[in-house]
């Protein structure tokens, strides 16, 4: 099977697996409680977000590691050991041994700072849910390696398979906690035991051994410095895509006057953009809206990219045109299909107490769409090496999308407000930033940085 269609399979395991543990959990658990869950689980997933810098740092340190190594044998039939030892050079770096490192800090950073946010996302077990941040972010710091380390050695069977463990160990939990009615803790236990996978990968498959001890390119010092900039560039993204229902829960219990929040609803429901909505409600629309465009773009922006750019002879605007407008388009059409029967399905698969207007869940399409078109401007400009440009974009998206967030106001009309407005300031400021290539340099770099064999 070739790389994109391992890659496809675990993109649709993993979507519909994270859709049936959200669904799951607001069949089995309180709203109050489930709210606490689909918060914790916002947050841990954000986190991991910032953690995905060590995977993509990994991915591409053992890729050209492998092409250089490749040259050199065929050239002098040495290895990377005997020749750096011949040459007095430093080796590269083990990334393995770095993500060590990386699971001890991150282990102390979340059971330090835990009584600072812990309150905020769980109020109940909340000492409990520090450790489990703690040892569960640890964990998939070794996960995050192990995928970098599969995917720079183009094994995508193994990396499939990671991806497809990772999720259905939470499926698996989340319909045996359904059935014995277990409660909040065991929905927490759930949200970060996925990240054993790479060990049971690690355990049943000589391929994935055989890359767990593989060298970078660059020595130890180059490889920390390179990661922790990519972590930076994970991290400015994560919390707008990944995290951001985490941000709505704690937004909606701090600004409560006049926020059109309800406690639970009944039916019959109103159909406008000012209904009134529970907290839990909204964060779960802000997921369900998303998922169809974030979650594929996440793991084909690579090849997507390619495709429009590769073999254009036009400036990067233009190439961008056409993915962007397909975008927009598939965005417009997702936007009218929530309005006209997104209420229905959130109230079929969930219950009553989540319903969410046709014209928010509309909104709230649009809004993904923008966030969508921004990973799209933003792989570009961090492929065009204008690195500060493409943090600059996240952080100022970011940044305006949680200020309207906390501001006073109805907490649908923020909402919408922040995804949309927080998003299309990042595309303006990546499109500016990518005005100026000359449509050679735009296509060559990226077409080197995004190309998936």
């Amino acid at each position: 099977m070739s790389g994109f269609k391992w890659l496809s399979l675990a993109t649709i395991v993993a979507a519909i697996g994270s859709f049936a543990v959200l669904i799951i959990s607001a069949r089995a658990l309180p709203n109050a409680i489930n709210l606490q869950f689909v918060a914790f689980w916002g947050l841990f997933f954000a986190l991991t977000g910032v953690l995905g810098g060590l995977m993509q740092e990994t991915t591409r340190a053992i890729g050209a590691a492998e092409s250089r190594g490749r040259d050199r044998d065929r050239e002098q039939g040495q290895s990377q050991e005997q020749e750096a030892s011949e040459a007095g050079q430093t080796l590269g770096a083990r990334p393995i041994t770095v993500s060590l490192g990386v699971a001890a800090v991150t282990f102390v950073t979340m059971a330090v700072t835990g009584p600072l946010w812990a309150p905020l996302v769980v109020q109940d077990d909340a000492g409990t849910a520090i450790l489990l941040m703690a040892f569960g972010l640890a964990l998939y710091s070794m996960q995050a390696t192990t995928s970098g380390l599969l995917s720079g050695r183009q094994l995508w069977g193994p990396y499939a398979a990671l991806i497809m463990i990772d999720i259905l160990v939470r499926v698996a939990l989340a319909l045996i906690a359904w059935y014995f009615g277990w409660g909040l803790l065991a929905w927490l236990i759930i949200t970060v035991f996925g990240t054993v996978s790479w060990l049971i990968l690690a355990l049943f498959s000589p391929a994935t051994r055989s890359v767990m001890f593989a060298r970078a390119d660059v020595p130890v010092r180059r490889f920390i410095t390179l990661m922790v900039t990519a972590m930076g560039a994970s991290g400015a993204s994560a919390v707008l895509v990944t995290g951001f229902p985490t941000i709505v829960k704690i937004a909606g219990e701090a600004v409560t006057t006049g926020a059109g929040i309800a406690e639970s609803l009944t039916p019959p429901h109103a159909n406008n953009f000012t209904a009134a909505v529970t907290i839990a409600g909204i964060a779960y629309a802000v997921t369900l809206t998303r998922a169809p465009l974030l979650m594929p773009l996440e793991k084909f922006q690579n090849a997507i990219i390619v495709s429009f750019v590769r073999h254009r002879s036009e400036g990067v605007l233009a190439a961008l045109a056409k993915p962007l407008g397909a975008l927009a388009a598939f965005g417009t059409f997702g936007a009218g299909l929530a309005w006209l029967i997104g209420p229905w399905i959130m109230t079929l698969i969930l219950d009553d107490s989540y319903h969410v207007s046709g014209p928010v869940l509309a909104a709230l399409t649009l809004g993904a769409t923008l966030t969508a078109m921004l990973m799209i401007t933003g792989s570009v400009t961090l492929a065009v090496e204008k690195h500060h440009m493409y943090l600059i974009g996240w952080l100022a998206a970011t940044t305006i999308a949680v200020a309207i967030l906390f501001l006073p106001g109805h907490l649908s009309v923020r909402t919408v407000a922040a995804i949309a407005v927080g998003s299309a300031v990042g595309v303006v400021i990546h499109l500016l930033a990518l005005r100026k290539l000359s449509p050679r340099a735009a296509r060559s770099a990226v077409s080197e940085a995004f190309a998936v064999e």
